[in-house]
């Protein structure tokens, strides 16, 4: 199951753009367009969110947990910063997050706790 979390980036001044004409300028004008758009892709032992950051590079990306509380900064150079925060439910073991940059992509993947996982229950007789 896919759904996306956040609007986006765009939307926080009442404006915001479709993500074809937001890589469509983003082509154009060779530079990155920010989206605050994130897929959210729940499995049985784990959940995953991609967040699209064109053009940063790793060093460029903070991702901390505190609390219930994850937090990703981007620091664009010379374009300011950009910031998401997600409270993360209890069912995810917020302490095994893991972020992998791929093609602009940042994937952070939280696994559930042993005790959200789906499970066989044995059935016994008599």
């Amino acid at each position: 199951m896919v759904r996306h979390a956040i609007a986006p980036w765009g939307a926080r001044n009442g404006v915001g753009f479709e993500p074809t004409i937001d890589r469509f300028m983003a082509r154009a004008l060779d530079v990155p367009v920010w989206s605050g758009q994130a897929d959210v892709l729940e499995l049985d032992d784990r959940v995953e969110v991609a967040l699209d950051v064109p053009g940063v590079k790793p060093e460029q990306i903070t991702v901390s947990a505190e609390g219930r509380t994850l937090k990703i900064e981007v620091e664009r150079e010379g374009r300011g910063s950009f910031t998401r925060q997600y409270t993360i439910g209890a069912k995810y073991d917020i302490g095994q997050v893991q972020a992998r940059l791929d093609l602009g992509v940042l994937t952070l993947t939280l696994p559930k706790a042993p005790e959200a996982q789906p499970r066989q229950v044995p059935v016994t007789i008599g």
